[in-house]
């Protein structure tokens, strides 16, 4: 098994898109999956950083393989729509993964106070952070970008026939998540 060594927190980020989004592109056109242009162009600023990784491009190219192999062992059984509809109802996960890595990456950015006070104002943390004068802009950017990531998954469980409710409510519970690793 290829495996990215947990070196730098970059690496892990990489990875975590890469086990997001790979599967999903690799059968967006043959499972008639919808990409919006947010995530189309954040896996093709992936693409380029997978380039400078020779262990990613080997992980991309090992899911890539495994997603097409199992679609065309589907797609030859006479399963092909049973196969994309369990993938897409299954992927809605793959939504879940990319707010993780795009969050967890965006707070490596912010304060602790920052942080702290995402955690308690949308996330229901215990602890108050007071929040400085520097520290309200990446605080409004980070609501900002939860904003964004809630629209995208009404968008795609709209396009899709998925529970808006249960969509964004996973996107947040998978924003928190993140939030809280930190």
């Amino acid at each position: 098994m290829v495996s990215i060594k947990p070196a730098a927190a970059h690496n892990d980020v990489l990875e975590a898109k890469l086990r997001a989004y790979v599967p999903v592109f690799s059968l967006a056109r043959v499972c008639d999956i919808t990409i919006n242009d947010a995530t189309s162009g954040d896996h093709r600023a992936t693409l380029e950083a997978v380039k400078s990784e020779p262990n990613a491009e080997k992980l991309a190219y090992r899911l890539h393989y495994e997603t097409q192999t199992a679609y065309i062992k589907a797609r030859d059984g006479g399963q092909r729509v049973a196969f994309c509809k369990d993938f897409i109802a299954a992927n809605s996960q793959y939504a879940k993964a990319r707010v993780a890595a795009v969050v967890e990456d965006h707070m490596s950015h912010v304060s602790t106070n920052a942080q702290k006070a995402i955690a308690y104002n949308v996330c229901g943390a215990n602890t108050y952070a007071k929040l400085s004068k520097a520290d309200w802009k990446p605080y409004a950017l980070t609501k900002k970008m939860l904003e964004i990531e809630h629209k995208l998954a009404k968008e795609n469980a709209e396009t899709n026939g998925w529970n808006v409710a249960e969509e964004t409510t996973a996107v947040t519970e998978q924003f928190c998540a993140a939030v809280k690793t930190r």
